[in-house]
């Protein structure tokens, strides 16, 4: 006589902190920010929401995790030029040299705002939590140690880096809205067709001329910053105009002179 049947149970499908992460991001992108939570997380791994939290100890931590993904496909602060950018922007160093912190964060502006292109649900993370993580930490640090070896202190520095992650993100952020809008079908057609000079304005504001906009106020902001930079500090114009100390004298030169 056959033994009692065995109750199947389903093969629980193997876990890993990148696989958690990776499925994150991609539920975020496919329904929104908004929708997500670790309970459709889980269901979409196959495991109760809980067993999310053997991999990261809380919702934030996760999160935190997406971003440093996002960060990681914007490269190293010194990675190669881009050709293409390097042609639309001021003269710039040979291959050969390193790029200057105003040529990183050139490259980086542009980077970052693809991505929001790239990732227009998940974007609004990179642009409204801060980095918490050893990975962003370590990005943030290559920067920070590029702008010091071409002789920006750190005030100067926070100076610079806010200012351009500010506008990056704030141009991207608008762009993604009014993008929505039109694929929502949402515009302002019959109250342009009565102001005429809004409505010659807002053709230019149109998603084929963002990347021109983009350009356009990027470049004013570094070149602003780059002049602003080859002045000289305060601190080292001081330094230039104080008078040098007379030499100290010696106790042998006293007794010479006695």
């Amino acid at each position: 006589m056959a033994g009692p049947r065995k109750k199947k149970t389903r093969a629980q499908p193997s876990l890993t902190s990148d696989r958690v992460r990776d499925e994150a991001l991609r539920l975020i992108e496919a329904e929104g920010l908004e929708a997500f939570s670790t309970r459709k997380l889980g269901r979409a791994l196959g495991v109760e929401a809980m067993a999310i939290y053997w991999y990261y100890p809380s919702k934030d931590a996760l999160l935190d995790a997406v971003v440093e993904t996002l960060v990681a496909k914007l490269g190293g602060p010194s990675a190669p030029r881009d050709p293409a950018r390097a042609a639309e922007a001021r003269p710039a160093p040979s291959e050969q040299e390193p790029a200057d912190f105003i040529d990183a964060l050139r490259r980086l502006a542009h980077a970052y705002r693809g991505l929001a292109h790239a990732y227009p649900n998940a974007f609004p993370l990179l642009a409204s939590r801060r980095f918490a993580t050893e990975g962003t930490y370590r990005f943030l640090e290559e920067l920070f140690t590029l702008a010091e070896r071409h002789g920006l202190d750190a005030r100067t520095t926070a100076r610079f880096y806010r200012l351009v992650a500010s506008y990056c993100s704030g141009v991207a952020l608008n762009e993604l809205a009014g993008i929505r809008d039109v694929e929502s079908g949402r515009d302002a057609k019959e109250a342009l067709s009565k102001l005429p000079r809004l409505a010659s304005v807002f053709a230019w504001l149109a998603p084929e001329h963002h990347e021109d906009v983009f350009s356009f106020g990027l470049e004013l902001l570094l070149s602003a910053l780059r002049e602003h930079a080859a002045r000289p500090s305060p601190a080292r114009v001081a330094a230039a105009a104080k008078p040098a100390k007379p030499a100290s004298k010696t106790p042998a030169a006293s007794k010479a002179r006695t």
